[in-house]
């Protein structure tokens, strides 16, 4: 005859009975949780990361080129490296106009740049043109945002080997010279992390592609229009203007600027339509573009 279990084994067996119940139940909210995280994750972050994980540099993308911080007391700093009519500079400034306006007052110039072969669409061929953009002249901050516009040169003179400095002496060139006089004009306004990033990019690293760095591929030879972002969580740089957003901004604005018969108010006219939000539809890009930049400030606050 079986001996008889007692009720203190018969409850330790009932509670044992629920334990694969249990398990299942965790395995369960595991397997439909971990989803929606990721899930989230992913979508807070898709706007950049794609950039920052890019193995091809900040060439004519924004890139996180560094973790390090080199902005002080928590603020964010954001340096504009350029030259007056540099028409990938020209087109940079709108969306630096549109991303900036949210921390502080700009004080700014309308004009046009110098004429060059400017792309459209990597189908069609270059057209020559004048991008509309924005000279920047002062940054009266709100926030913790700092902007520091640095223009190493006035106007480039390809007809006669000459170019201007912003304030209007007028200097020759020959060669890859430029490039040179920038990069010492650089050392002397910029702190040295950000002569650093740029001579490593536009100096000493090829162009995806090709043998030599982007300043010697000019005509002629000269340092590229460059923004960097630092905050407290890293560095962002991009050299040109952002191809992830439109292949063709500056030949773009030169076009619709050539359509509007290359009126010497329509700098202005841009701008009023950007503080009045209402960029026209063929503009939109450099909304767009404000929007990145504005994001990776963001980011960085």
């Amino acid at each position: 005859m079986a001996k008889r279990k007692s009720k203190k084994q018969e409850s330790k067996e009932s509670k044992l009975l629920y334990i694969p119940f249990i398990a299942l139940f965790i395995v369960l909210v595991i397997f439909f949780t971990l989803p929606m995280i990721h899930s989230s994750s992913t979508s807070n972050n898709n706007s950049l990361s794609t950039s920052s994980q890019n193995s091809q540099g900040p060439f004519f993308q924004f890139v996180k080129v560094s973790n390090k911080d080199y902005a002080p007391n928590n603020t964010v700093e954001v340096y504009f490296i350029s030259w007056y009519g540099c028409p990938f500079g020209a087109s940079d400034s709108w969306g630096l106009y549109i991303a900036l306006s949210h921390f502080g007052i700009l004080n700014v110039t309308p004009t046009y740049s110098d004429l060059e072969q400017l792309p459209i669409s990597p189908q069609q061929n270059p057209i020559s043109g004048k991008v509309p953009g924005l000279i920047f002249n002062s940054f009266k901050s709100n926030s913790s945002v700092e902007f520091y516009p640095i223009y190493l040169l006035g106007r480039i003179y390809n007809n006669n080997n000459t170019a201007s400095l912003p304030n209007g002496t007028i200097i020759s060139y020959s060669g890859s010279s430029l490039v040179n006089f920038e990069l010492n004009e650089l050392n002397k306004t910029a702190p040295s992390w950000v002569y650093n990033l740029v001579y490593q990019y536009q100096i000493q690293t090829p162009f995806p592609g090709r043998t030599q760095a982007i300043a010697y591929l000019g005509n002629p030879p000269h340092i590229v229009s460059t923004i960097i972002i630092t905050g407290p969580n890293g560095t962002w740089m991009i050299m040109g203007y952002d191809q992830t957003i439109n292949y063709g901004m500056p030949g773009l604005l030169a076009q619709y600027a050539a359509s509007n018969g290359y009126s010497p108010t329509l700098p202005s006219q841009i701008l009023q339509y950007v503080k009045n939000n209402n960029v026209p539809a063929q503009l939109s890009f450099i909304e767009a573009e404000g929007q990145q930049i504005y994001n990776i400030i963001e980011q960085e606050l």
